[in-house]
């Protein structure tokens, strides 16, 4: 019979990561992404719906990461997902484990739009 301090894990866990993903993708724009290991992840998944007994062991994300000029990349084809900077922090702090890969999407270049000159802004004028 599983303990009832697991189950109360469990369920913290998965309600955290819910309300942590949920905020993650109402956000417009975020301006960065952690990467995660899809294995280590469906572990994590495993444990937090019950499906397996133990918990998973510190993050790994050796087979996702490649470094170059003393940065951490993301391994092109990685099986690999993309969370929150919270959604990190929060896994981090319970498993620990590495390393840290983090993505900053491309900046889009907005062109100002020339005004036309047929545009006028008009304004109603009152007398006192």
């Amino acid at each position: 019979m599983e303990s009832e301090k697991t189950e109360k894990r469990r369920k913290t866990e998965l309600d955290m990561f819910i309300q942590l993903n949920r905020a993650f993708q109402e956000e417009e724009s975020p301006s960065i992404f952690y990467c995660i290991s899809m294995q280590w992840f469906r572990e994590w998944e495993g444990f937090v719906k019950g499906k397996d007994s133990d918990p998973p062991g510190p993050i790994d994300n050796t087979k996702i990461a490649v470094s170059k000029c003393g940065s951490v990349l993301l391994k092109q084809g990685a099986d690999s997902g993309q969370i929150s900077e919270e959604t990190w922090n929060f896994l981090q702090s319970i498993y620990g484990g590495g390393p840290e890969i983090i993505l900053r999407p491309p900046v889009p270049q907005i062109e100002p739009e020339p005004l036309e000159t047929e545009d006028k802004i008009e304004l109603e004028t009152h007398s006192l």
